[in-house]
């Protein structure tokens, strides 16, 4: 129901305008333009404090898609508490940052086996392979670290003000502050020259992502919940390659070097569960006898087939379950703040609230926060919160207030318009009615292209001088299509929406940059070329064309900004492994080294991935998660070092980077794709695409998708795991 489709008399109207004198005055003064809520919500002021306005703290926070602790409310400064719960997340930014510093500080650390002077303190950089990034003196890097640590000290401190004595209550916040003290008094330690050499920070650095961050404390939590299954499943797996390890040194130690010795044998049949080495271990014993291809086809269809998969299999399972756990969470938090705010704005204990208080709650919202909407629609959002019609809006009713006043605002927006002159509708008509301007766009990008391949196809200058004047026309007649499309659109905000308009406006702003830099000559006119060139992807826009096709992009695009954290998980894990192997390998390896004449590292003269400084391991740890020959570099490392033992690191490597922790993050990937194609199914079925038939003008704008969210329910459910969206929509 809309409050302009009420009539004047209606019962409903009436009741609504009368229901107090707090809702009257409210409305003068919002009529005027000078409504200030402050004097008429104090009157609820118990304690010395607003509800209202405490109770709007919640709300916003809510649709904002944090999560206001409810401590703060009943903090001893209500203003202040909530001020400094404000600052903590608006320092968002610079905490990101210092995070950031502290994960790439080792990339320019000097490796603490290198005990020479800057700029080469690990001798010649040929020699031993190393990444050729510059190294910073150590007082430089305990610089970068102090001054990251003060940023993250002073968020905590805000922390502690706005929780206060329940600040002991929150685990992540006392682990906040275990980790800055170790990261203190280690870092403390290091100046001194104390445990210098094995910098112990820079292992407690690697922890601040995962502590400081929430996306990554919710994938670490869920990560370290499904450890205990994927043990039991690992039991298994190693008492099965334990098992065939003895059965294929009893059967073939005779006759084949590769299970001589109950080792040997372990540790080739472990390699081959990878498919590392396949068909090689297994070659001789096979040529001397065929019959030994039924060992093998048994061992890699059990381990391979079976085991492997099964192992995926667990920890996918476990995974969804832990998600929506951490999804409850997150609904549960979401539903506290708006359940807390309703007992505030219920002072009278009767278990619902009237229009006047829904009213008042709206432009105390609308007074400090980023939703100064909210206000114009508080008649239409009664209405929708009122689902039983009797006037009162109860408990359960007002859970949904956040979706109700985002899809409010949305309303709001599109029915608002600019006042346009004839021409400027006329010319609107044109653009978004007609297909000419769009046959007329299209035909100048193909020529744009065609005039870029014969630029560079050909070898005479005079040619290419005068493809250059075609070149400059069509790059201005672009720039005039992106600002008669901004102006069309109504702005900047509606333009931006659409993907297709993004596109064109930073290739289009790219080529006149480009075009001025080479009428000054800076720089050669192949690169506008290049830009015309590129300007041809335009074409992938017939994707939606094929409606399979624009479902896989669009949920493609959907798990993007979603992957960070859990990607962010395994480069953390990779991390730790890379600086210990710097701390256990560094140097080891280099050109020259005898002892690696004759392995196949040196054959296929692998030097370059070693573990000698932080970035040339990182990038042998990436070489080790995608396995192939991964067991090259094992063995030359275990032939550097002189014992076997070395080979433990890498075997744990695979065991905690490959099998458990890049399969949760396959799990990942196929839990949010699955899910964002059924939940694009869904929505296709709800929102039919229009049909050719109907006219441009009833047809969604082109570029822009036909199932829209209001953009507060896309900032409300904003959390970076897409299960918790599923969650929030079944809830």
């Amino acid at each position: 129901m809309n409050w302009d489709e009420i009539p004047e008399g209606n019962d409903l109207r009436r009741r609504f305008l009368s229901d107090s004198d707090i809702f009257t005055e409210l409305e003068d003064k919002e009529d005027t333009g000078t409504m200030d809520a402050a004097p008429l919500l104090d009157r609820n002021d118990s304690r010395g404090q607003a509800p209202v306005r405490m109770a709007a703290a919640l709300v916003e926070q809510a649709m904002e898609g944090r999560w206001m602790p409810v401590e703060v409310t009943y903090h001893k400064n209500f203003e202040s508490a909530k001020k400094a719960f404000l600052w903590y997340h608006r320092l968002y930014i610079p905490r990101a940052i210092c995070i950031l510093a502290l994960v790439a500080l080792p990339f320019f650390e000097i490796p603490v086996w290198c005990q020479g002077q800057l700029p080469y303190p690990c001798g010649d950089p040929v020699t031993y392979q190393l990444s050729g990034l510059p190294y910073i003196d150590r007082w430089q890097s305990l610089l970068v670290e102090s001054l990251c640590l003060i940023m993250l000290m002073c968020s905590v401190a805000l922390q502690f003000y706005y929780l206060g004595s329940h600040f002991s209550g929150y685990s992540s916040a006392i682990i906040k502050v275990v980790l800055l003290t170790a990261l203190i008094i280690s870092a403390a330690a290091s100046a001194a020259g104390v445990f210098e050499a094995f910098q112990l920070s820079m292992y407690l650095r690697v922890l601040v992502p995962v502590v400081f961050t929430r996306s990554l404390r919710v994938c670490f939590r869920v990560t370290i919940r499904i450890v205990h299954t994927f043990a039991d499943i690992a039991v298994l797996l190693g008492l099965f390659i334990l098992l065939s390890a003895y059965f294929a040194t009893l059967i073939f130690r005779d006759a084949i070097s590769e299970y001589e010795d109950y080792r040997t044998s372990l540790l080739n049949l472990f390699v081959l569960l990878t498919t590392a080495n396949n068909p090689n271990v297994w070659a001789d014993a096979y040529t001397a006898d065929r019959r030994a291809f039924f060992f093998f086809f048994t061992y890699l269809v059990v381990g391979l087939f079976f085991l492997m998969n099964l192992v995926f299999t667990v920890i996918y399972d476990n995974y969804k379950a832990q998600m929506a756990t951490e999804a409850e969470k997150r609904i549960t938090a979401r539903q506290q703040s708006l359940r807390v705010a309703f007992v505030m704005l219920d002072t009278k204990q009767q278990e619902w609230i009237d229009g006047a208080k829904i009213t008042a709650l709206l432009n105390a919202i609308s007074s400090y926060s980023q939703i100064p909407d909210s206000s114009k629609k508080s008649h239409e959002v009664f209405l929708a919160l009122d689902r039983r019609g009797d006037f009162r809006i109860w408990k359960d009713e007002f859970d949904s207030f956040c979706d109700v006043v985002a899809n409010a605002i949305e309303r709001l927006r599109h029915e608002h318009r600019v006042p346009r002159s004839r021409a400027g509708e006329i010319l609107e008509h044109i653009i978004i009615t007609e297909p000419v301007y769009d046959q007329m766009i299209w035909g100048l990008t193909l020529a744009s292209v065609v005039v870029a391949i014969c630029e560079s196809e050909v070898t005479s200058n005079y040619i290419k001088n005068r493809l250059a004047i075609p070149e400059i026309v069509l790059g201005w007649i672009f720039v005039l299509d992106v600002l008669v499309k901004m102006s069309v659109i109504h702005g900047w905000t509606k333009y931006w929406r659409i993907s297709l308009n993004q596109f064109d406006f930073l290739l289009t702003c790219l080529t006149t940059i480009t075009q001025v830099a080479v009428f000054f000559h800076l720089i050669e006119q192949h690169w506008v070329s290049i830009l015309f060139l590129v300007r041809g992807l335009r074409i992938c826009c017939f994707i939606e064309v094929v409606s399979r096709w624009h479902l896989m992009a669009q949920t493609v695009v959907h798990l993007i900004p979603a992957t960070a954290p859990i990607l962010a998980l395994q480069f953390i894990v990779c991390t730790l492994f890379s600086l210990l192997g710097v701390h256990l390998f560094g140097g080891k390896v280099y050109l020259g080294n005898r002892l690696l004449e004759d392995t196949d590292y040196a054959a296929g003269r692998l030097y370059a991935f070693n573990y000698n400084d932080y970035a040339s391991a990182m990038v042998t740890s990436f070489n080790l998660c995608i396995v192939n020959n991964w067991y090259v570099i094992m063995d030359a490392y275990a032939v550097v070092t002189g014992t076997a033992w070395s080979r433990v690191f890498f075997l744990f490597f695979w065991a905690v980077a490959v099998a458990f922790t890049l399969n949760v993050v396959v799990a990942f990937f196929v839990e949010s794709f699955v899910f964002r194609m059924e939940q694009a199914k869904i929505d296709q079925k709800k929102n039919p695409a229009p049909s050719r038939s109907r006219s441009r003008s009833e047809s969604p704008r082109r570029g822009r998708s036909v199932i829209r969210r209001p953009p507060r329910m896309h900032h409300i459910f904003s959390c970076q795991d897409l299960d918790n969206a599923r969650r929030s929509s079944l809830a």
